[in-house]
């Protein structure tokens, strides 16, 4: 009979994200994502060929673009197989009139929460592989993994907040004499959240005021023409004034002859 708890943390458990500003270079994320998986035997009897799988969340499906960059992958036993690849810290490509246009939409039509999990076999997912060996029981193994926020994960504006589902599950090698106990407690899950700071990028804002002037612009002429249609500007202003003045003097005229009387 086997027994294995399954129990991680992240640190630190959020990081903010959002656009450059127009000057500022495109880099990864300085603050460094670490996360942190230990394993451990509570069962009575040696549990054979433990492993573990650690399953991060890495790209907006169905899009393929990566968000983390592996930095450093450790384990205290055994030995950790993951599928590496090349360090980026900028953009694969310019971002032409098109994308802007869809920056706008996407800022426009952004979501408050945005939930990132893996399914089984999930191919935008980071996987590490981890073996452990034999474990004795009261034995503990640990996994340490460091990652790096890309460029990409900066420049998202589909939403105002991520959470990214990391999980790990812990089993022994499959033996028809190894029976697995309490396999609710194999699996463990962190959240790492991500928060958006809310500044819309530059060619945002200049559209924004743009489509201000203009739409402004256009509801002054209406106004306009609105009232030329009614004869607000085609009024006799001179005949009014002339036939005031007439009163004027009338009044004054009467007001003479009454002083004689």
């Amino acid at each position: 009979e086997v027994m294995l708890t399954v129990h991680g943390f992240v640190s630190p458990t959020s990081f903010v994200y959002g656009s450059k500003e127009e000057n500022e270079p495109e880099t990864c994320m300085a603050e460094k994502m670490n996360v942190t998986f230990h394993v451990i035997n509570t069962g009575h009897s040696m549990a054979p060929n433990v492993s573990v799988e650690i399953v991060v969340p890495n790209s907006f499906a169905p899009q393929t673009d990566k968000l983390f960059n592996i930095l450093d992958v450790q384990t205290t036993a055994g030995e950790c197989h993951f599928k590496n690849y090349q360090r980026k810290c900028a953009l694969e490509q310019e971002k032409g009139p098109m994308e802007i246009l869809k920056d706008i939409f996407k800022f426009l039509s952004k979501t408050d929460k945005k939930l990132l999990f893996c399914i089984k076999a999930d191919p935008y997912c980071l996987h590490f592989f981890c073996h452990f060996g034999k474990m004795e029981s009261g034995k503990e193994a640990s996994v340490h993994i460091q990652l790096e926020g890309r460029p990409y994960l900066s420049e998202m504006d589909e939403s105002s907040a991520l959470k990214f589902e990391i999980r790990a599950t812990a089993f022994p090698e499959p033996n028809p004499k190894v029976i697995e106990l309490n396999k609710d407690e194999n699996v463990a899950h962190v959240l790492l959240e991500g928060l958006h700071h809310q500044r819309p990028k530059r060619h945002f804002t200049i559209a924004i005021i743009s489509s201000s002037l203009l739409l402004g612009l256009l509801l002054l002429l209406l106004i306009s023409y609105v009232m030329w249609k009614a004869g607000f500007f085609k009024r006799q202003y001179k005949s009014v004034l002339q036939e005031e003045n007439r009163r004027d003097s009338w009044s004054y005229v009467n007001s003479k002859s009454n002083d004689d009387d």
